[in-house]
């Protein structure tokens, strides 16, 4: 990974070439990994409703609870699905802090 002196003269190499404040290069980064991260977490998402055929968490849930659908490994990915929302929702949080 890189050192702390390494980001802080990349960011400041990128300053001047980019031709933006520090501040809002760092801004424009911190929004483009918010942005990816959720669209990614939403394909993982989208990825799940195909595999089961749902619509939504509830339903893979149900479908799971009336047998429907095999619990293995539906189970697991229904806690994934769960916490893959959360962590889209948690990052729409912090994204409309940005001006």
């Amino acid at each position: 990974m890189y050192s702390e002196d390494s980001v802080s003269e990349i960011t400041a190499d990128l300053r001047h070439v980019i031709g933006l404040p520090e501040t809002v290069l760092i801004q424009k980064g911190l929004l483009s990994f918010i942005e990816k991260e959720i669209r990614l977490a939403e394909a993982d998402i989208a990825d799940l409703m195909d595999r089961y055929n749902v619509a939504s968490k509830e339903d893979l849930y149900e479908a799971i609870k009336s047998k429907k659908i095999s619990s293995h490994p539906a189970w697991e990915d229904y806690i994934i699905w769960k916490n893959k929302e959360k962590y889209v929702n948690d990052l729409k949080v912090r994204l409309g802090r940005f001006p």
